[in-house]
């Protein structure tokens, strides 16, 4: 008699948290789903629900049936969807069929289930696709597609800020699957039937459970986006309770944006009957305009942060005053920041492991005057030069061949080979940019011949005397310095005051840095 084959079948499970015991708790509305019966022949426990929509016309058909010559036959779209669960000793797996992950509650299943199953699955050098997020008030999405699978490595990602969504790729073992994809579901491709679920979500389980990611991607614990709507419902409390307490450490406001003040007079909130523009952003400033109202997250969600430009009459409403919270709280050993409106898990030895790190950094002996709030950063670099005899080296560019494109060698450089980049404090983003201009710059400075030799050429207008701190042969590192000068308030915690994705970044240039040769310090620049 010849064999049945074997079909690839192509499916989406999804992993139901503990605390739901029976299938029927998992739906937004049992009462929209039908159960339906399955053979007794099945070794395993399982139940199957199916939803069957009223079947309509397309859309398109209306639209157009006004304008055709000629008779539309009778068409019908059907929308039919399911789930099939699979019950195991404790705990149930749930594959969707269709748009069947709809009909379930958005709490019933675990958040990052699929990239936990891949990664403990999958052949860490035969990865196919990755989704990553950056992690910036910004918030980019990328997704890299190579044309073979490939390790990790050949994404040129950057694991310090890149948060992993989706991963795909060949399993270790092709009786696992073909293919497999993970996120918060994971989706496979394998030869299964139905009488083989059971077994396979056996599999599924074991993977899930697993510790084998952490011999190849060990970094994936280290930082995570919260999407679990109960923890960010638990985080949101902590955050109200802190505003609710008072001024206190751990909590500001910052613009999500470098604002322009040469055209604008300030900020405001949008809860003031009567805007008075000011330069600094404070939650007790906010929660006067509140008339002692309790807040609450929605509120928090709908009241904005306005921009004041020049003689405009009404401010513009640019940010909730909810994303411009800079908020870090600890739960159950973890640390949670809350950043651009999102909240982001953080394993606590990896964010001892930063404050570690940014505690060691050298402090700078260099001295520059203070700020005042209202200082616009360039008025503030032509003034510091002055002060301190530096040459002023703001918005003077320089070419990189290399990267096609003209980058400032930095803000001020001293007489002592000190390239100085200044920045004010105000959100993660603004800083890791400013991080991120200390290494790319040091990177051409050593390495472009062309980009000295365009800096040796600001500093011959301005200092002659000094042209041979730019030498027209590669640099010794070693020889020059990077100082990072930041523009804050003063703090007893500096510098684990500064957010801790900006500690993030900050450890990343430093040891980027250090690998080229530099000397690398920290100045914190009093703003007034």
């Amino acid at each position: 008699m010849r064999k049945k084959r074997e079909r690839v079948r192509h499916l989406t499970a999804l992993l139901i948290k503990g605390e739901f015991k029976k299938p029927e708790d998992c739906f937004k509305d049992l009462n929209g789903v039908e159960r339906v019966g399955l053979s007794p022949r099945l070794t395993y426990v399982a139940d199957f629900f199916l939803q069957a929509k009223k079947a309509r016309s397309p859309p398109w058909m209306e639209f157009l049936e006004t304008f055709v010559t000629t008779k539309l036959p009778t068409l019908r779209n059907e929308n039919v969807c399911g789930v099939f669960f699979v019950q195991l000793k404790k705990r149930i797996v749930a594959f969707t069929l269709g748009h069947g992950r709809n009909l379930l509650r958005a709490d019933c299943f675990e958040r990052d289930f699929g990239l936990k199953v891949v990664l403990n699955s999958v052949d860490p050098t035969q990865l196919r696709s990755v989704d990553a997020r950056k992690v910036e008030d910004l918030t980019t999405q990328t997704r890299k597609q190579l044309s073979r699978n490939s390790p990790l490595d050949a994404f040129a990602l950057n694991l310090n800020q890149d948060i992993l969504r989706v991963i795909a790729g060949k399993p270790k073992s092709e009786a696992f699957a073909k293919l497999i994809v993970g996120s918060d579901a994971l989706s496979l491709s394998a030869k299964v039937e139905v009488e083989q679920l059971g077994a396979k979500c056996e599999e599924l389980l074991a993977a899930y459970q697993s510790q084998e990611y952490k011999k190849h991607f060990p970094w994936f614990d280290h930082l995570r986006t919260v999407r679990d709507k109960s923890m960010i419902e638990e985080l949101n409390r902590k955050l109200l309770e802190k505003i609710l307490a008072g001024p206190a450490d751990g909590l500001h406001l910052a613009t999500p944006e470098v604002i322009d003040w040469s055209d604008s007079p300030g900020l405001s909130f949008s809860t003031e009957e009567d805007p008075a523009p000011r330069h600094d952003l404070l939650m007790e400033d906010y929660l006067k305009t509140k008339d002692g109202e309790e807040v609450s997250v929605a509120e928090l969600k709908r009241d904005h942060v306005q921009v004041h430009y020049g003689a405009a009459s009404a401010p513009v409403s640019k940010w909730s005053v909810y994303d411009s919270i800079v908020f870090e709280a600890e739960e159950k050993g973890e640390v949670f920041v809350l950043s651009g409106g999102d909240w982001f898990r953080v394993a606590k030895n990896f964010a001892d492991e930063v404050r570690g790190k940014i505690g060691s950094i050298k402090r700078s002996t260099l001295v520059l005057p203070a700020a005042k709030s209202t200082d616009r950063e360039d008025d503030y670099n032509i003034m510091a030069a002055k002060a301190g005899k530096f040459i002023l080296m703001d918005k003077k560019n320089s070419y990189v061949v290399e990267g096609k494109t003209s980058i400032e060698v930095c803000d001020l450089l001293t007489k002592d080979g000190q390239f100085v980049h200044v920045k004010r404090k105000t959100r993660s983003s603004t800083l890791s940019h400013l991080f991120s201009q200390g290494v790319v710059s040091a990177d051409a400075f050593w390495m472009d011949p062309e980009f000295r030799s365009h800096a040796r050429n600001h500093v011959l207008k301005s200092h002659p005397t000094l042209k041979k701190l730019i030498p027209q042969e590669r640099p010794n590192p070693a020889a020059f310095e990077v100082v990072f000068a930041v523009i804050t308030k003063s703090h007893p915690k500096w510098p684990h005051s500064l957010p801790f994705f900006s500690q993030l970044n900050l450890s990343y240039a430093h040891d980027r840095l250090e690998r080229m040769g530099y000397r690398v310090s920290l100045l914190r620049i009093d703003e007034v």
